[in-house]
C-alpha cells in the first residue's frame, strides 16, 4: 500500500482541532502526565533550567538560554537551506512573543511526551537518554537495526509512517497520533506542508552536516532540549568524547597507515576531501590517504583508473558496502579491483559487521553518536599492535 494519504484529510484535521481546543489550545492535557516536569504554579523570576547544556563541538546548531524557554537554531537544516529557530518552552510557562529574533520560529512544549523520528541516527540518541517510551513513529522500521526499537514496533508501540525513501509520508497515520514533534534530517519534504498546517511540530536534527564526529554526536543534547534530559545528555556525550579523544591519542604515537576509502558506485569512486568527517576520522585513527591534503569537505569523485594511478599501493582497503563479505565478492563487483595491493594482501575491511535484518547498518545509526566504537575499530584495523584482544563493533575483514 501507499505510504501517501489514503482518503481525505478532513475528519482526522477537525478531530485534531477538537483535541487541541479540549487541551488549551496546544494539545497537551490541561493537567500534565507524571514525568513531563510541567509547571503547575509559574514564578516568573525562576529559572526553570538549573542544568544547561554548552555546545563545544557542534557548529550547525546554537542553544541559549531564558528563564522559561530555551531557543534553539539550526543553521542549516540542509544544503542551500535557510536557518530555522526553536522556542523550546518549559510545559506550563507562558511562551514569548514571537518578534524580533523570534520572529517566524516554532514553538515547542517541553519536555515533549511523544515524538516521531525521521531517520535512524536519532535512535541512538534517544535511547541513550532513556527516553525510548516516548519514541512513537519511525519512518522506515525496516532500516532499524536497533533491537530495542525493533521489539517496539513489533509490539505496536511504534508506528511505521513512511516509505524507505522518506518521501512518500502518511499524513493521515502522523495526524492521527499528534506527535508532539516530529523529527527530521531537516530535508523538505512535500507532505510536511500539510503536516504544519494540521499543527504537527516538525524540527530539524541535521547532524549529517557537521564536519567531525564529536560534532555529530553532540547532537543528543539537541535531543536532550527537547526531552529535558539535559544532565543524561552531558553524561552520556562526556564519556563518548573522553572515550575518542584517548583513542586518538594513542593512535598519535604510531607510524600513520595508508587507506583506501571507499568504493565504485556507478561508475565513480567518491573520496572524501580533506577537510570531510571521513577524513578527520581516518586521521585520527593513524591512518593517511593519497587525498588527505584536497581542501573541502564532502568528496570528489573520480574513474577506477585515476584511483588506481594514485592509491594501487595502500596498505589497507575500507570500503563503504555492506553487501560484500568476501573477496570473491569484491572481485565479482569489478574484476579491476585485483589490482590493488590492500586486494592482494587480503586486508580489505568492510562495515558489514552489525547489520539489522531489513538491511539497515548499524555503522550508520549507532555510529553517529557512538563515534568513539567507529574510532575504536579503526584503530585496531589500521594499528593492531595498539589495540590487542579488541572486539570489534562495524568492521570486519572480508575473507577470502
Amino acid at each position: 500500500m501507499s505510504m501517501g494519504v489514503s482518503r481525505p484529510l478532513t475528519g482526522v484535521l477537525l478531530a485534531l482541532s477538537l483535541a487541541v481546543t479540549a487541551c488549551g489550545g496546544d494539545g497537551r492535557e490541561s493537567e500534565p502526565s507524571a514525568g513531563t516536569g510541567c509547571v503547575t504554579d509559574f514564578d516568573a523570576a525562576r529559572d526553570y533550567f538549573p542544568v544547561k547544556q554548552t555546545i563545544r563541538h557542534a557548529t550547525n546548531f546554537t542553544l541559549t538560554y531564558a528563564k522559561n524557554y530555551q531557543v534553539v537554531t539550526v543553521k542549516q537544516p540542509s544544503p542551500g537551506a535557510k536557518s530555522e529557530t526553536y522556542v523550546l518552552v518549559r510545559c506550563g510557562t507562558p511562551a514569548p512573543e514571537l518578534t524580533g529574533p523570534l520572529s517566524g520560529a516554532v514553538t515547542v512544549q517541553t519536555p515533549v511526551r511523544t515524538m516521531f523520528a525521521g531517520s535512524t541516527t536519532h535512535l541512538p540518541f534517544i535511547t541513550d537518554l532513556g527516553v525510548l517510551d516516548r519514541l512513537k513513529g519511525v519512518g522506515t522500521a525496516g532500516l532499524v537495526t536497533s533491537p530495542q526499537v525493533r521489539e517496539r514496533v513489533t509490539a505496536g508501540a511504534i508506528t511505521e509512517y513512511a516509505d524507505i525513501t522518506g518521501q512518500e509520508i502518511d499524513t493521515e497515520k502522523v495526524i492521527g497520533a499528534r506527535p508532539d514533534v516530529l523529527m527530521t534530517d531537516g530535508r523538505e519534504v512535500g507532505s510536511y506542508g500539510t503536516l504544519r498546517k494540521a499543527g504537527v511540530r516538525i524540527v530539524a536534527n541535521a547532524e549529517w552536516q557537521e564536519t567531525t564526529a564529536l560534532g555529530r554526536a553532540e547532537w543528543i543534547k539537541f535531543v536532550a532540549a527537547l526531552t529535558g534530559t539535559e544532565a543524561k545528555a552531558t553524561e552520556v556525550f562526556d564519556g563518548v568524547a573522553a572515550r575518542y579523544r584517548s583513542l586518538a591519542a594513542k593512535a598519535k604515537t604510531a607510524e600513520p597507515v595508508t587507506v583506501l576509502p571507499g568504493q565504485m558506485f556507478q561508475g565513480q569512486w567518491a573520496i572524501p576531501n580533506g577537510d570531510s568527517f571521513m577524513a578527520k576520522l581516518l586521521k585520527e585513527a593513524g591512518g593517511t590517504y593519497a587525498w588527505a591534503d584536497t581542501e573541502g569537505t564532502g568528496s570528489a569523485t573520480f574513474d577506477l583508473e585515476a584511483v588506481l594511478a594514485r592509491a594501487r599501493d595502500a596498505e589497507i582497503w575500507l570500503p563503504q558496502v555492506s553487501e560484500w563479505k568476501t573477496l570473491a565478492d569484491v572481485r565479482k563487483a569489478d574484476s579491476r579491483y585485483a589490482e590493488f595491493a590492500a586486494f592482494r594482501s587480503g586486508k580489505v575491511w568492510g562495515i558489514n559487521k552489525a547489520l539489522g535484518p531489513g538491511g539497515g547498518n548499524d555503522f550508520y545509526e549507532r555510529g553517529v553518536g557512538h563515534p568513539d566504537l567507529i574510532l575504536a575499530d579503526l584503530v585496531a584495523v589500521l594499528h593492531p599492535d595498539l589495540m590487542p584482544g579488541h572486539s570489534f563493533t562495524f568492521y570486519q575483514q572480508l575473507t577470502r
